[in-house]
């Protein structure tokens, strides 16, 4: 069986990255959006500028250009993807601390379940003791029931029967005085 441990936690990581990766990709979806849409806004910017001459940026510097506009829609997209992406940090981190409540609480209930298999197997130990105990003065009970009922036989039939000889009594008196 402990050969065995570290396929079956190889199999549990595999089956829980493949249970998960749909989420992974499923949240980063909304970011490779942003990131494509940023990097279209930067292209924008770059043919803008490439194409606009430096004296006009200098006489149009006192009102919002389109480069102006672009340069703001791209903080814009950095922005959300910056949220996105401590949402997406928050999510994962609310993830973690959700699986290790969940590993303490699978922990708590095994331990609470292993004080029970052993309050229950003290308590068998103790029921098989006693039954053990009572056996055990059942056996002495008949036992000395035994020996004392041929003891007490034996002193009755040894009572009645005599194994003594018999005394001869004689009517005639005799007499052992000389006289």
């Amino acid at each position: 069986m402990k050969g065995n441990q570290p396929f079956t936690i190889m199999k549990s990581i595999l089956f829980f990255w493949v249970f998960l990766l749909p989420f992974q990709i499923i949240a980063q979806v909304p970011v490779e959006n942003l990131l494509k849409e940023r990097q279209y806004l930067l292209y924008q910017l770059q043919e803008t500028k490439r194409n606009t001459a430096s004296m006009m940026e200098l006489a149009l510097e006192s009102r919002p250009s389109s480069e102006g506009r672009l340069a703001m829609q791209i903080i814009e997209k950095d922005n959300a993807i910056i949220q996105k992406l401590q949402l997406s940090d928050r999510i994962d981190h609310s993830s973690i601390l959700s699986e290790n409540e969940q590993y303490k609480t699978i922990t708590l209930s095994q331990e609470q379940d292993i004080q029970k298999l052993k309050n229950a197997l003290t308590q068998k130990g103790y029921e098989v003791n006693a039954s053990r105990l009572g056996k055990r003065k059942f056996e002495l009970a008949t036992l000395i029931f035994f020996i004392g009922t041929i003891t007490f036989g034996w002193l009755f039939v040894r009572d009645k029967i005599s194994f003594d000889k018999p005394t001869q009594l004689s009517s005639i008196p005799i007499s052992t005085k000389k006289e």
